[in-house]
């Protein structure tokens, strides 16, 4: 039973906790949840609130979006213990739904869109909002403890900390999941059920929730009453079930008594559909400083994705929940385009792209969202769903989706490398979702058949911004010049022999690509061939059992993957527009290139002029093309990530031993390196060489390479390989049974690689001064 806490403590006792470290918090917090009283519990949970969300003055709160399993597991399991649908915390949120009290929230600390939305009356938000009488405009939120968290929670994920703090940067450009988008996914999974008999957690919390208020009803609110949100009538998928449903923000007792538990619990599902949508879709990208993070455009696929299979099942549902299953999509596809183009728009030309190329891709594909494809998914099996015709529907409706999309990527993937792997993949996918059975037969027939200016936009002037924004653009985007929203056949159309040319230019610049790969990998073979020469066979018969691979090994098995997935790229987008691919030059080997034409003047070419200033009319778009090329980030050895042949724990620890190690003796461990005696010799073969590691991250919109000098230090992650380790195992092994003690043979082992080294660096010396 909870005790009541003393008032005048509980104000400096909540701050001295919200003060200590992670863990030390929320237990105490978890103990003060005992302890005190539900009225004391609500006096201090927007306090609580503000420190979780960073809104008490420290931007990072509790770590949620900075947070993951590799660089912090124990917190991470700790806040997922904490935060999910089944902790702590949500039944804290729920406990406090069966009293009346209500948070404020100022709509000035809102997005200028979702604002704007609000001050337009949105029936869903009319028992929230609290208008100025004065100025007849809304003025501030009233939430219970679950909308309030809720709507902290989807704000959070605007917030621009990749911008301020350095591990926030890092998984802005890393894939690395962090507990912000693990308690999204289970959020929406929990919420938004994909199964229509899925209980939604927590369970034992009060149905009459959203009751009205037996409070006086203050002068700024707006009177309470009874919502009901129509369907729209061009829902195509929807059997014309259900055209209104009972808001969940109304009185469950309102209506039959058997329907009156799933009315409230709808009222959660609604709220949370609402808020992600409504705020997240909103995000301004044009008026932002700064691009929104690679981890939030990863949430808003989750949340595209999760709604995908909550409407998916609508046929299969028929409580009260159907209704807003049927509607979910049509509120997601009043934003989606405009968000994905403004996204498009700004972000950087990198491998980056992939995370807006797959969020696109995601939406565009429902029907890989369903029960059969989870089933398959969980049974591991391989399926590739069929395209039905139940979404015939979804494809007229969001055609401008599939098509002027496409269109305004071209341009982008024409100036792409594809001498980068991640870069040949993206181009992949993109072929490989268009070349599925029956889709381009579909967009074929409707983009005759549509119109293509009846979608949902902001506003009819953001539908002008959009389409004839390349009117100031550069030519790369000129097909965007002739867009004309008010006259539906001067849309561009995707399938036209404008595009037909664009995608023939653009496979000749794949095709190029690939050649060039194989190339590459022809002379980096003989390279690695020369080198393994000189070695000798001893020390690479050494190499291969350890599994060692030197840098340009392993540059050797990224680029080989390329040429295959290029022409997979290039078969898919051929049988997509019907390209002859016979007209493609797809030969293994190419001719040396021709050289570049010498200079009248006869002398060598420069791209300056007489006044040392750049003359950018000598930089042709090859020169350009190779220096992009060239531009590659290179990382330490040491902190590549562990391979499956590595024992995790060992290498961290190792890592850790070897930066102390290197830290302690730095200057020693240079000294060592630079002699030209016997102990150089053997510094130079057992150490690491000096490098420059090179990095891009973007900031603002743009990528900038960043490089730091490491010196000569030690790495001892090759005694965390298996391999290595069953090598040294053997050796013991057979100094224990052939010669009399286990050490003899690692003895023996040592010995035989010294031998190897020393062999090794007096052959590349006397090549270099051969050289010289």
């Amino acid at each position: 039973m909870a005790h009541s806490m003393p008032p005048e403590n509980l104000n400096s006792h909540i701050l001295a906790v919200l003060n200590l470290p992670l863990i030390d918090k929320i237990q105490q917090l978890e103990l003060l949840f005992e302890r005190c009283t539900v009225r004391q519990i609500q006096e201090i949970f927007p306090l609580i609130v503000h420190s979780i969300f960073g809104l008490n003055g420290n931007i990072l709160g509790w770590g949620l979006r900075t947070t993951t399993m590799e660089n912090a597991p124990h917190y991470f399991t700790t806040l997922q213990r904490f935060f999910g649908v089944r902790g702590v915390w949500m039944h804290i949120c729920h406990r406090l739904l069966n009293e009346t009290t209500k948070f404020d929230i100022d709509i000035n600390l809102l997005p200028r869109k979702f604002i704007a939305m609000l001050q337009a009356g949105p029936m869903f938000y009319a028992d929230l909002i609290n208008i100025d009488p004065l100025r007849h405009q809304v003025s501030t939120l009233s939430l219970n403890t679950f909308e309030f968290y809720m709507l902290h929670f989807v704000l959070y994920a605007l917030q621009p900390l990749h911008t301020v703090n350095p591990i926030a940067m890092q998984i802005h450009s890393e894939r690395s999941t962090t507990i912000y988008q693990r308690l999204t996914s289970e959020y929406l999974d929990n919420f938004l059920p994909q199964l229509p008999d899925a209980a939604i957690e927590p369970m034992n919390f009060c149905s009459s929730v959203k009751a009205p208020q037996q409070i006086p009803a203050q002068a700024l609110q707006p009177q309470r009453q009874l919502r009901y949100l129509k369907l729209p009538s061009s829902y195509r998928n929807g059997n014309g079930q259900g055209s209104v449903i009972n808001a969940g923000n109304t009185s469950p007792q309102s209506g039959e008594s058997g329907g009156a538990g799933g009315r409230g619990y709808m009222w959660r599902s609604e709220s949370v559909l609402y808020f992600f949508v409504d705020i997240w879709l909103r995000y301004d990208i044009e008026m932002e400083h700064h691009l929104p993070s690679s981890d939030f455009v990863r949430g808003v696929r989750t949340l595209i994705k999760q709604i995908h299979f909550f409407a998916n099942t609508a046929r299969l549902d028929h409580s009260s929940m159907c209704a807003l299953r049927k509607v979910s999509l049509s509120m997601v596809k009043a934003r989606i385009y405009a968000f994905i183009c403004s996204l498009i728009d700004r972000w950087p030309l990198d491998s980056s792209l992939g995370v807006v190329l797959e969020l696109w891709m995601s939406y565009i594909q429902p029907w890989r969202y369903n029960l059969t494809s989870t089933e398959n998914r969980t049974l591991g099996v391989q399926y590739e769903p069929p395209i039905g015709t139940c979404f015939d529907g979804f494809i007229i409706d969001n055609l401008i989706v599939y098509t002027h999309i496409f269109m305004q990527l071209m341009p982008r993937f024409e100036r792409l490398d594809y001498s980068v792997y991640r870069n040949a993949y993206m181009l992949h996918r993109l072929a490989k979702t268009f070349s599925q059975p029956g889709l381009v037969e579909r967009l074929q027939r409707f983009e005759r058949l549509h119109s293509g200016n009846t979608y949902g936009f902001d506003s009819p002037q953001r539908q002008v911004n959009v389409l004839n924004k390349s009117n100031n653009s550069s030519a790369n985007s000129s097909y965007n010049a002739q867009w004309n929203p008010l006259v539906s056949n001067n849309i561009p159309k995707l399938f036209s022999d404008q595009m037909y040319e664009q995608i023939q230019s653009f496979l000749f610049i794949i095709s190029m690509a690939r050649n060039s790969v194989l190339s590459d990998i022809s002379a980096l073979r003989r390279e690695i061939s020369e080198r393994q020469r000189s070695e000798g066979y001893i020390r690479n018969l050494f190499k291969k059992l350890l599994g060692e691979c030197t840098q340009d090994e392993l540059t050797l098995r990224e680029l080989s993957r390329i040429p295959e997935v290029l022409r997979q790229c290039i078969d898919s987008l051929c049988r997509t527009f019907n390209v002859d691919a016979g007209s493609l030059s797809m030969h293994e080997t190419l001719p040396a290139e021709s050289s570049l034409p010498a200079s009248p003047s006869g002398q060598n070419l420069s791209f300056f002029d007489s006044n040392d200033c750049l003359d950018l009319s000598k930089v042709t778009p090859h020169h350009m093309s190779l220096n992009a090329s060239n531009m590659q980030p290179t990382v330490d050895p040491a902190l590549l990530p562990i391979q499956s042949n590595e024992i995790k724990p060992l290498i961290r620890l190792l890592h850790q031993i070897s930066e102390s190690i290197n830290k302690k003796y730095a200057r020693k461990i240079q000294g060592c390196y630079a002699r030209q005696d016997y102990v150089g010799k053997l510094s130079r073969q057992v150490l690491s060489a000096p490098m420059t590691e090179k990095w891009f991250e973007n900031f603002e919109g743009n990528v900038d390479m960043f490089e730091k000098q490491l010196p000569a230090r030690i790495n001892l992650r090759g005694l965390g390989s298996i391999p290595n380790l069953l090598l040294i195992a053997l050796a013991l092994l057979f100094g224990h049974l052939f010669c009399g003690g286990a050490f003899v043979g690692l003895l023996l082992l040592c010995l035989l690689f010294h031998f190897q080294m020393v062999r090794h660096d007096s052959y590349s010396h006397k090549r270099n001064s051969y050289h010289l």
